[in-house]
Formats: C-alpha cells, sequence, structure tokens
C-alpha cells in the first residue's frame, strides 16, 4: 500500500512537516512504513534546460553540439539526441548530478571533453533520470521533450514536473485486518487521530477549492438492459447507473500524478477515475463500454472450465465459484478481480455502465488461488470491503465524471440493493481499559481519540462507524484503538511476579526409564493422536476411543488407547535398520471413553529373526520387569491372563499384580498383529499401568540376613507337554522339600530330538539349611525325591 502526504493534505492540513516523523508514528500505532520514497529525490542538480543552437560536432557523426540556457546561465554541451532542435525545452544535468550512465549504473556527471569538444552537463533522456514512467518514448537515442517555449526554463526539473510528493510504503501485512486502510482517507483518518494532522473543510477535488459536496440526481429510467442477480450473496452491495459522454477527454494532471505516485499506471479516463476512487476511498470500481452488452446481465458464479479473455489481453480459465458478469455472448467481468476485454472502454466509448459492488471475499481468494491472477482491486476486496464504501465510491466516482468527462450526464436510474449494515454498540470503559492496558486513560482522552477513528461515543457505549464493523467486535478491540493511537511507549516496563518452582516428578519413573535404556531399550516419543485404522491394524476397536475435534486428518483423528499402535508402527518402519531387534519404549498417557485417561508405559521387543526359546521377547520382558521390582519393597506376580487382550497371543499373555492388584500385563504379540506391520519374527509387549501402579503405597525394603552356612545347587531338566504349564511344575519343585531355599529356571529347549508339543525345562535347586551344612549325601536323597513327586520325564540331574 503506497500512500501518498499530497494526496492525504487534500483532506487534512498537516500539523506535523517532516515525512520520517509521520512515518515513525504511523509505523508504532497503524502499520509499518517500509520505505519514505521522496518524488524526484534523483532530480537534484537538473532543471529545465532550452537548447539555444545546434550545430554538428566535428569530430563525430552521430553527436551534436548545442548551447543551453539552465538555471545557472548558458551551457555548453555534446549531446547524441536524435530529437533535438533549436527552441526545444529539455531535462537538464548539471556537472555534480547523479544519472543512470547508459543502464548501468549511477554516476556523478564532471565537466568532460567528448572527441575533443568540451561537455558542461547532460541533456537527459528518461532512463538516464528514471522517468520511463512519464517518458516511455524518450528512451534509448530520443532524449526527454518537453515542447517548445519558454515557460519553465530555469526551474528545477522536480517542480517542473510536479515531483514533489513523498509517498509512504506500507506493509500490506500490518494492515490485512483493516480494510479501511487500503486507501488515502483510511490514512487521513489514522493522521488526524494520532495529532499529525486536523480535517480541512469538504474539498471539491475536480476544482481544487473547498465546497459542500452534493449528491447527483439520478433520472427516473431503468438501464436499458436487465439484471438478474443469481446469489445474491456472492455481491450483497451493489450500486449501479450509466452515463453518456461526448467524449472520453483527458484526465488531468493532477489525477495522472496522484495515480503514478501511488503505483497505478494512467490508462485512460474512465478507468483512470475508477482507479482514483479505489486508491482514495478503497472501494474497487469497474466502468464498461454499454454498447458491448449483449442482451440481459447475470450476476452468477462460474462453472468448472468457463473462460475469459481479461483486460490484459489473456485468456483465463476460471474454476467453479468465481463471481462474474455475464451476457448472452458470454463472460464480460470477473468480478472483483479483473474486467473483461471485450467490454472495456476506448476512445469511441460514449455510453458508460458504471458500477460500484461489494463482492463475498472468500469468493475473491478462492479465484485468484485458482486462477493465479492477483490485481489491486482483488487485494482490497479479499481483506472484506465495508459495504458503506459502494455508495460512497459510486458517488465520488460520479463527481469526478460529471467533472471531467466532456458532456457527462446521468442516464439511468441508480440500480442498487443491499444495505450499509448496522454497527452493534459495543461496551467500553476507560477503566478497564486502563486496566487492559497497564497505563492511565482519562474519559475525555478515550472519547477525543475513538471519536476522531469515527466512533460515536456514548455513555458507556461505542458504536462502531461503518468501515469498522468487520474488525471492532468487543470491548478488548476499542482498548487497543485507544492504546495504539496513545502510544503503546507509554506503558511503564514491568517484569511479572511470579514464582517458578519446578513440577513434582515421581522418582520411579524415571528409575524405570535409566532401567530400560540400560538394557538397551531406546525411548520413543510419539503423538498421543491415532487414526481408526491404526487401531484397527492392532486388533484395537476405535469406537472406544475419544474423538479429537477439528481433527488434521483421519490419522490424527481420535486419542490413542493404548502406547502399542505407535510403538508397532515405529517398530514396522525401523525394524530393516537394526541387526537383531527393536527394543523400544515409551511413557505416554492413553485415553478411552469408558475408562478416562492413564499414564502408561509402553515396552516393545520385535525380532528380526528367530531366537531359542529361552531368549523369546516375551521372556525377556517379563524377565526385565521382574528385576526391575526386586529390591524394591514389593513383589511382583506374573499371573495367566484373566482376558487374553485382541493383540496378544492366546497362550502367552500374562497379568502383572502387585499385592493383588493388577498394574499391567506382559504379552506375545498375535500372529496376525505381527503379520499386519511386516514384523518378520515374534515381537512381545509390555504395558505397564503407571496411574494404578504410582498410586499403590510404597512399602519398605526389607534387609535379610547374608546366610551362615553354605548352599548346595542341582539342576534338573525334565520334559513336559506344551499343554502342561511349567509354573504348576516349579510350585511342586518347591514343596518336595523343605531344604529347598529356592528353584529358578535355568533353560528352556524345543526341537530335536523332543517330539513336537515338548520342551525341555531345567530348574536350578538351591538346598540349604538355617541351622548346619548341609552334606552332600542328605541333599542328594532329598533332590532324588523330586523326579518322584512332581511328574514329568527327569532326564537328568
Amino acid at each position: 500500500m503506497k500512500v501518498s502526504l499530497e494526496w492525504l493534505a487534500d483532506f487534512i492540513t498537516w500539523k506535523e512537516k517532516d515525512p520520517r516523523a509521520i512515518a515513525q508514528r504511523l509505523t508504532a500505532a497503524t502499520g509499518e512504513v517500509e520505505e519514505v520514497e521522496e518524488q524526484g529525490g534523483q532530480l537534484d542538480g537538473c532543471c529545465v534546460g532550452k537548447v539555444l543552437t545546434l550545430a554538428k560536432h566535428p569530430n563525430a557523426d552521430r553527436l551534436s553540439l548545442c548551447d543551453v540556457s539552465t538555471d545557472q546561465g548558458k551551457k555548453h554541451v555534446v549531446c547524441g539526441g536524435s530529437n533535438l532542435r533549436v527552441g526545444m525545452r529539455v531535462a537538464f544535468a548539471h556537472v555534480g548530478a547523479c544519472v543512470k550512465w547508459h543502464g548501468e549504473g549511477m554516476v556523478t556527471l564532471a565537466k568532460t571533453k567528448i572527441r575533443g569538444e568540451e561537455s558542461e552537463g547532460m541533456i537527459c533522456a528518461a532512463e538516464e533520470l528514471q522517468l520511463e514512467h512519464l517518458f516511455p518514448e524518450a528512451t534509448g537515442h530520443e532524449i526527454i521533450d518537453l515542447g517548445d517555449g519558454d515557460i519553465g526554463v530555469g526551474t528545477a526539473l522536480r517542480a517542473f514536473l510536479g515531483l514533489t510528493d513523498t509517498v509512504l510504503h506500507i506493509d500490506n501485512h500490518a494492515i490485512t485486518h483493516r480494510p479501511d486502510l487500503f486507501s488515502q482517507m483510511g490514512f487521513a483518518r489514522e493522521c488526524v487521530a494520532l495529532g499529525l494532522a486536523t480535517w480541512k473543510k469538504p474539498f471539491d477535488f475536480a476544482q481544487g477549492k473547498p465546497k459542500k459536496i452534493k449528491e447527483p440526481v439520478f433520472p427516473r429510467g431503468a438501464l436499458p438492459f436487465e439484471v438478474v442477480v443469481e446469489q445474491k450473496k456472492l455481491v450483497p452491495r451493489y450500486c449501479g447507473c450509466t452515463l453518456k459522454v461526448a467524449g472520453l477527454g483527458e484526465t488531468p494532471a493532477w489525477m495522472k500524478r496522484r495515480l503514478l505516485a501511488t503505483g497505478f499506471r494512467p490508462i485512460n479516463l474512465p478507468i483512470d477515475i475508477t482507479n482514483f476512487v479505489t486508491v482514495e476511498l478503497g472501494m474497487p470500481l469497474h466502468s464498461f463500454d454499454l454498447k458491448d452488452f449483449k442482451g440481459a446481465v447475470h450476476i452468477r458464479s462460474s462453472k468448472e472450465g468457463e473462460k475469459i479473455r481479461t483486460l490484459d489481453d489473456v485468456e483465463r480459465v476460471l474454476p467453479a465459484g468465481a463471481v462474474v458478469m455475464s451476457d448472452d455472448a458470454g463472460i464480460f467481468d470477473l468480478m472483483g478481480i479483473m474486467g473483461g476485454l471485450r467490454t472495456s472502454t476506448t476512445d469511441q466509448t460514449r455510453e458508460i455502465y458504471l458500477h460500484s459492488p461489494v463482492v463475498d471475499p472468500v469468493a475473491i481468494r478462492n479465484a485468484v488461488i485458482a486462477t493465479g491472477h492477483r490485481t489491486d482491486a482483488a487485494t482490497i476486496y479479499e481483506k472484506s470491503v465495508p459495504p458503506v464504501l459502494a455508495w460512497a465510491g459510486l458517488i465520488r466516482a460520479l463527481e469526478l465524471f460529471l467533472s471531467l468527462a466532456p458532456g457527462a450526464v446521468i442516464t439511468s436510474k441508480l440500480q442498487s440493493w443491499g444495505t450499509d449494515g448496522a454497527p452493534k454498540p459495543v461496551r467500553f470503559s476507560a477503566k478497564d481499559a486502563s486496566h487492559l492496558l497497564g497505563m492511565e486513560i482519562a474519559d475525555k482522552t478515550a472519547e477525543k481519540i475513538l471519536t476522531d477513528l469515527g466512533f460515536k461515543v456514548g455513555s458507556g457505549t461505542v458504536t462502531p462507524p461503518l468501515w469498522r464493523i468487520k474488525d471492532i467486535t468487543g470491548p478488548h478491540d476499542l482498548s487497543e484503538e485507544v492504546g495504539r493511537i496513545m502510544g503503546y511507549d507509554r506503558v511503564t516496563p514491568s517484569l511479572p511476579h511470579a514464582s517458578v518452582s519446578l513440577p513434582p516428578r515421581e522418582r520411579r519413573v524415571h528409575q524405570l526409564r535409566d532401567s530400560l535404556k540400560e538394557q538397551g531399550f531406546t525411548e520413543v516419543v510419539a503423538l498421543s493422536l491415532v487414526g481408526p485404522a491404526l487401531l484397527k491394524k492392532c486388533g484395537l476397536e476405535s469406537s472406544d476411543a475419544v474423538p479429537v475435534l477439528n481433527a488434521l486428518g483421519e490419522e490424527l483423528s481420535v486419542m490413542q488407547t493404548s502406547t502399542l499402535p505407535r510403538l508397532l508402527e515405529h517398530a514396522s518402519q525401523n525394524l530393516l535398520l537394526v541387526q537383531d531387534a527393536v527394543r523400544t519404549f515409551t511413557c505416554s498417557h492413553a485415553f478411552n471413553q469408558r475408562e478416562g485417561e492413564w499414564f502408561e508405559c509402553g515396552i516393545l521387543m520385535a525380532e528380526r529373526r528367530e531366537h531359542p526359546l529361552d531368549a523369546t521377547p516375551f521372556l525377556e520382558i517379563k524377565q526385565f520387569l521382574l528385576d526391575q521390582f526386586r529390591g524394591s519393597g514389593v513383589s511382583l506376580e506374573v499371573r495367566g491372563a484373566s482376558k487374553i487382550p485382541p493383540f496378544g497371543h492366546p497362550g502367552r499373555s500374562a497379568d502383572l499384580l502387585l499385592g493383588g492388584t493388577v498394574v499391567g500385563m506382559v504379552c506375545e504379540l498375535h500372529p496376525n498383529v505381527v503379520a499386519a506391520f511386516d514384523l518378520p519374527g515374534r515381537a512381545a509387549v509390555g504395558l505397564l499401568d503407571l496411574t494404578t501402579l504410582l498410586a499403590l503405597p510404597m512399602q519398605p525394603a526389607i534387609f535379610m540376613p547374608i546366610p551362615q552356612y553354605p548352599s548346595i545347587t542341582y539342576d534338573l531338566t525334565v520334559t513336559l507337554d506344551a499343554s502342561r504349564k511349567s509354573a504348576d511344575f516349579i510350585a511342586k519343585v518347591r514343596k518336595s522339600s523343605p531344604l529347598l531355599a529356592d528353584v529358578s529356571v535355568v533353560d528352556l529347549y524345543e526341537g530335536a530330538p523332543l517330539a513336537k508339543g515338548q520342551y525341555n525345562l531345567t530348574v536350578r535347586c538351591t538346598y540349604r539349611a538355617s541351622d548346619r551344612t548341609l552334606t552332600e549325601e542328605e541333599v542328594k536323597k532329598e533332590h532324588e525325591k523330586i523326579g518322584l513327586g512332581v511328574g514329568g520325564t527327569p532326564l537328568r540331574s
């Protein structure tokens, strides 16, 4: 967005004269000023000169010798301009001025000799003074032609060309929530509220004098065509009428300067007027050549694949939903973005249809993205143009047409629908604003600020102006308005006062993590969001999962009901990156609609290849958990699963209990789950309910005295059927002799020469007496009883 300070001076009287001070204040309160451009700054040392004499250069065919009248007297120069003539006014650069030398870079002119002839300056082409936008024809060997005569000779070139404006370049991102600021009038209001200027009386923009603005009189005659609005919600506010002109006329120089200063190229009077109003009020308009309309005009949504040839002579394919105007000959206007070439105004245009529509910002945004075509009008429209500007923009454009276009008259009644909206009063208190902002705000100060911004201040309420009904919705918005105008630098800096303490940490969870890492497990930190497909893959039901509102996608649409799915997904993706097995764990929260939320530790081990029976993942995880709790004061009990989980192997699942309370489970994964995740070997998982576990009271570890007498150990290997539980066998062994101090599993084996469905179990029996040293003979007798009392087939001892 470019803001012309001279243009603003049509509405306001400046109190602050320094452009940089104005820019600094606007940056702090309204929007960042990225650049302060002083028009004609590159023309220092340049003036309007007049060619007095012209002669051929004696040593060069394409050079001429000239005497030029300047503000510093007569100067003798060598020039290569092909259009030089005596009496011609030219753009003259004195010695010391900076020019762009043959399109390469900026150079400072010095007195020099060219082919033996002295030259005291330079007669310039447009590109040498960066004035191509004003004199597009004066490039190459053509120099700037200011016409013949004496008017302006010796005048500074910047003043002669009217390049005295200062233009502020505003960052659009800083004002994207303020559609009213995409206009000169919007920034005029800001400057008055900031105390940089005061309002002038109403101004006659065509004649350059104060006046009382009057609305035009519309005749009673109807439009010469029918307007069919198929979806009024896409164009909620609309104003339009027809005009007749005797000729297009010429865009006045002051309007051209204003348009060029704000980035618009003058084209012809109707287009320049609509562009002028767009920049001045922030209301994009469009003018059509009425004779090119064919039948009824429809305002509608485009269909996928429809086409329009726009003003830039490019045929564009439209998406479904773009707002367009069409007649019997097809689409002729891509509303809010760019008009069509077929109905554009030309030098032969004598009847004009002028309209001022407010178009749905979402439709504009979608059309811009789909077509890849962005214009200045689209940038304004997608910010949501206030409806009140439709009428204001049409009135302003008609005022300019009637005063500038030869023989211009309005020839139809006003075509209009929609309303300007009804602003809702917002509760406001200067005391509340003071508390919110942290600075003292007097009632009168707040009232003046809001009044200067166009708000109506009542008793306890403030009504926003019609151009601010989109962004002013609550007391916080009004507090922000007051705060930014007063200046946030007035807020006394203060650091917040609050106590900071570390959250309570559960030592046992950290010990568990450390132990797992010491055993070669890697912690995985995964999302707690999963998808129904991943749960189903694990054999879990998604019906009990807690759904996520506004989920990013189906794969993240529910909360995890277990830590298992993410562990399995990770193992599936990383199994080929390890040598033997994936050993991972995670501590995270799980959720269930019936059971609520709990903290869970999931431990997964997945093999790449088969291992011996005594080294399977199921037994390794179980043994780790038993070792973890040994010496903690509590005894972890492993018991056959009371309910087999859907992901568990039916014969290799167990519950984990502490003091009779189930605190978790360990199981080998079901072959179907293993296959679903492409895991080549066996896999097992341990799930600990840390919420339940940590709620149990901690038991002190009981000291066990060191035995006074030595022990004697025997190993016993028996062959058991797979249908028989080893736990039952071990329990019977423990009861076989009062001298048994411990029975532990040493080895498991299956395979040849054993029959299918059989396995060898090796247990270590430790014998000890508390009152004497046992002899080998009495221990041997006790040990021999085991094979007779517990069943099974003893192989060796």
